[in-house]
């Protein structure tokens, strides 16, 4: 992974943007949420920021074992 798609600047080299936090599947407990690791193997939702462009936070849905980028949408839905 060396690139993420802005949802308002277009594909950008990663060294723009700061990875923030893992975020925890779905339905987990509250326990898990605090406490329990995260990632997965096979996928993870992830926060990142846009730090050397518009500054948007996005959501990133990924494989972290190849690096794949799954989706990437602004936090909390909005459109661009």
């Amino acid at each position: 992974m060396n690139w993420l798609a802005c949802p308002f600047c277009g594909s950008r080299e990663l060294e723009e943007f700061v990875f923030r936090k893992t975020l925890p599947e779905a339905g987990a407990s509250e326990y898990a949420a605090v406490y329990e690791r995260a990632n997965r193997i096979d996928g993870s939702l992830e926060h990142w920021q846009h730090v050397h462009g518009c500054r948007a936070w996005l959501q990133v849905r990924r494989n972290p074992s190849t690096g794949e980028v799954r989706d990437v949408d602004l936090l909390g839905g909005a459109d661009p």
